[in-house]
This record gives C-alpha cells, structure tokens and sequence, in this order.
C-alpha cells in the first residue's frame, strides 16, 4: 500500500473518531462536563500550559525551513538578458527587485518564525505573571530564543534536505495561519458559555447554536492547536525515515491529543463537543493543505511557483 494510502486512511481514522465524540457530546454534554470535572490538577495545567504548543512550534520549524530555503537572486540571469539586447536599466532594475524581494521573504520568515515561537509560551507565562505587557515581553524573549536556536541547528542540516522540506514549510505556515485564524474567528462569532459559566448561572446552548452570551467555548483552541502535532507526520514520509519510527510518533501523537483534550473537559474550560470540534476543524484543515500541497509528490520542483517565488 502506497504512503499516500496509509496518510489517508489514518485521516479518515481519525476524523471518524472525534466524529464519533462529537455526535456523543452532542447528546450528552452536559452530564460529560459534570462528571468528568475535576477542577485545578496537575493534568488541567499541565494541558492548559503545552496545549497549544504544538501548532506553534511546528509553524516556527517551518518558518525556520522556509527562511534557510529561499534562494538568493540571480545576477547573472540579469547579465545575461543585458547582453541579450535588454536595455542595461531594465536588467538593474530586475535585479535590484529581486534582491528586494529576497530581503523582504527573509525578513516575514524570520519575524514569523520569532512570533509562533513566542505564542509557544503565552500560556505558560499569562500562569506565572497577571501582568500582560510582562507577560508579552517574556513570550518575545523565549520567542527570540527558540528561534535563535533553531538558526543554529539548521545550518547543520543538508542544503539537499532542506529543499526536500520547502513544500511542507510553506503548507505548513498556511495550515497553521488558517487554524488560527478560524478559531478566533468562530469563537468571536458563536459567544458560547463555557461549562464553568454555566454553572455560575450562564445559558446553556449546543454547539451548533450560536449563543447571545459574549462567550469563547466553542470551539476549543488547545484541541485545535494540540492537533497540530501532526503536521510533523509528512516529514517523516519526506525523510523517509523507517516504520517503527513513524509508529512510535503515532501512538504519542494521539495520547497527547487524548490528554490535551481530556483536561480541557476536566478543567471545566470546554465541553466534549467544543475540543471534538476543534480537533475536526484543525485535521480537515491540515488534511487540505496537505493534500493539495503534495498532490503532485513532496518535493518542489525547480520551475515552480513555490521554489521560485517562495
């Protein structure tokens, strides 16, 4: 069976699965949320802390591939078309846009890559400090530090690997944007109570309706977020890297997901409908992106938009 057959069927696994929780929650919200409760543990924080690092960090990787991985501008193309009877300005002008545009494609890598990296830690840092603009200046610091780091280790890695992972850098980066965006976005839109405010007295309303409460339960960033570990999984396929390998990251892949989820039901902070959603929304995303990225293989191809202008 082909990798693109296994990819496939381990999709729609697991799309089956948090289906199968969603219709459950669906019916049985409330009495999940109550039972499962368990209030402030070292599993509720523990989740709440790493929850969304996930998609964070695999975003700033694949910043920090995409910036190591964007070509320099050919002068001598430039040179060239000048002696081909292009008018002497015209080439200057092409190879001063192109090194603009290079210097400007380092420039978004890198402030990119600085800035997932820091919303790695935003939860860890809003728990030790109630002050935001501390909070925020600690988040840049680490933020400017993983990345710093990662400048390190991939200069260390093969030009030739590099170039093998540009495609996936770039789904990557526009997997993790769209994610994001949609989460903030829905949950701007549907004011859905959480199980704590329900219980403080807040309307109860299921999750495909949208709620009058200025509320952010639905759907859950840390699921979202958490299922973001799995856009590790291409490069495993890229690397070719041997089977028991790709089994091990499986198995924990899902037991982190399955934990992250299980303390936001536990902390009170979500229902199972709203960390069942965003586990959907985040794999149907990645599922996308990846599918239409790779539809013609892993590697981007020289002529291409990606190799060329990305």
């Amino acid at each position: 069976m082909s990798t693109r057959k296994y990819g496939i069927i381990a999709q729609a696994v697991l799309l089956a699965v948090f289906a199968a929780l969603l219709a459950a929650g669906s019916v049985y919200d409330g009495l999940i949320a109550e039972k499962l409760y368990t209030g402030k543990g070292i599993i509720t924080v523990t989740t709440e802390a790493i929850g969304k690092m996930p998609l964070f960090l695999a975003a700033a990787f694949a910043c920090a591939a995409a910036f190591f991985t964007v070509r320099r501008p050919d002068s001598v193309r430039s040179m060239t078309a000048a002696e081909d009877g292009e008018a002497p300005a015209r080439a200057v002008r092409k190879e001063r846009g192109a090194a603009a545009w290079y210097i400007i494609r380092k420039v978004v890598y890198c402030l990119g890559g600085v800035a997932c990296a820091s919303f790695m830690f935003k939860d860890v840092f809003d728990m030790i400090t109630s002050e935001l603009l501390m909070s925020l200046a600690m988040c840049g610091m680490a933020g400017v530090a993983v990345f710093t780091l990662l400048t390190i280790i991939f200069p260390r890695i093969s030009a030739e690997k590099l170039q093998s992972w540009k495609k996936w850098a770039i789904a990557t980066i526009i997997a993790a944007l769209i994610i994001v965006v949609l989460t903030e976005g829905v949950k701007l839109l549907w004011g859905r109570a959480r199980p704590y405010e329900v219980w403080d007295g807040a309307e109860f309303t299921a999750w495909y309706t949208v709620s009058s409460f200025d509320g952010d339960s639905f759907f859950s960033g840390h699921a979202a977020c958490c299922a973001g570990i799995l856009m590790f999984a291409p490069l495993l396929w890229i690397n070719d890297d041997e089977p028991i390998y790709r089994i091990i990251y499986s198995v924990l892949a899902v037991l982190f997901i399955a934990c992250s989820m299980l303390g936001r039901i536990m902390s009170g902070d979500h229902y199972l409908t709203d960390v069942a959603a965003g586990a959907i929304i985040s794999t149907v995303v990645m599922s996308v992106t990846y599918g239409i990225a790779f539809f013609r293989g892993y590697e981007a191809k020289p002529d291409g938009f990606i190799y060329k202008y990305l």
